[in-house]
């Protein structure tokens, strides 16, 4: 149990930011319920991406692989900037919005050579979809390298005016608001109005119970002072469910508490945490060593070697 968390959160957590560019609420649809950002230039910044950078760079067949991603498929792991991804939560159906990582002219010569692709125009702009395997999907390369998906053209033509900011975006969340205040740039950043996504898809009726006792709730994820900070805030319907949830939590932390008073490595790992409740908010914040993490990943490369 313990190696597995260690590890969990070493694999995790070890390319998450430093210092990331904050999220754009421009280039989100204003129908979302749910959204995720991510800013890979702050990862690779952050000391753990940093740390994982470099050992890479010291193993020749990672070095070699990385190489022939990048000519033969036009992948280029330096290069992917951000990945904002938001959808009002009907089943596998979004609009994802990414920079950087792929080269568009080798993505497009691809899609032109794949003659399952439907090929389609929206204003000057090319749309590659296809409707085989279990789900539809569809994208746009443009300018500057930037990538526009979804799961058809009519989500693809949202997505290439919100990239553009010619498209009425989303107006934002308290909740939102609170994470992204709570940690200053947060390089990743989830968050879901429950209660208008559940609207809008088919729920698993063995968890909808639990789901309708939350109305929204979210997580941000930042790297302070040699610490990685994760902020999680939820808004239950009842103070009654609120008492619930920070009793479940408090009790779970209490556990990890006695853990650590046997296991040096994991205090070592978690550097603290806090539960506050308020109404029908409840916060809840931890810390984990950026310092730990990157001597568990050596201390697994070394084992792998």
């Amino acid at each position: 149990m313990k190696k597995a968390l260690l590890t969990f959160f070493a694999a995790g957590l070890a390319l998450l930011p430093a210092s990331a560019k904050p999220l754009d609420l421009s280039k989100v649809s204003r129908n979302a319920n749910w959204l995720m950002h991510m800013d890979f230039d702050a990862m690779r910044n952050s000391d753990v991406g940093v740390f994982m950078r470099e050992s890479m760079e010291k193993i020749p067949e990672a070095v070699e692989r990385m190489e022939e991603m990048k000519k033969t498929y036009g992948v280029d792991l330096d290069g992917f900037s951000y990945l904002t991804i938001s959808g009002s939560g009907e089943r596998h159906k979004g609009i994802a919005i990414m920079k950087g990582g792929l080269d568009p002219d080798v993505v497009t010569d691809f899609a032109e050579s794949r003659e399952e692709l439907k090929v389609t125009r929206i204003g000057k702009q090319t749309v590659y979809s296809s409707d085989r395997g279990r789900h539809s999907m569809a994208f746009a390369a443009l300018k500057k390298g930037v990538f526009v998906g979804g799961p058809d053209s009519d989500y693809v033509s949202e997505g290439i005016m919100l990239s553009k900011g010619k498209a009425d975006s989303y107006r934002g969340h308290p909740i939102l608001e609170v994470l992204t205040d709570s940690i200053e740039d947060p390089g990743f950043v989830v968050f879901a109005d429950v209660k208008g996504a559940t609207k809008n898809n088919e729920i698993d009726p063995r968890i909808m119970p639990m789901l309708e006792k939350v109305r929204a709730g979210g997580m941000a994820i930042g790297d302070e002072n040699g610490l990685i900070r994760v902020i999680a805030v939820m808004e239950t319907t009842s103070e009654e469910t609120c008492q619930q949830v920070e009793a479940m939590i408090r009790g779970g932390m209490a556990m990890v508490e006695m853990r650590k008073a046997q296991d040096k490595r994991l205090e070592r790992f978690m550097q603290g945490h806090s539960i506050k409740r308020e109404g029908k908010m409840i916060w809840v914040e931890m810390k984990f060593s950026s310092e730990e993490i990157m001597d568990h990943l050596k201390r697994e490369m070394r084992k792998s070697a």
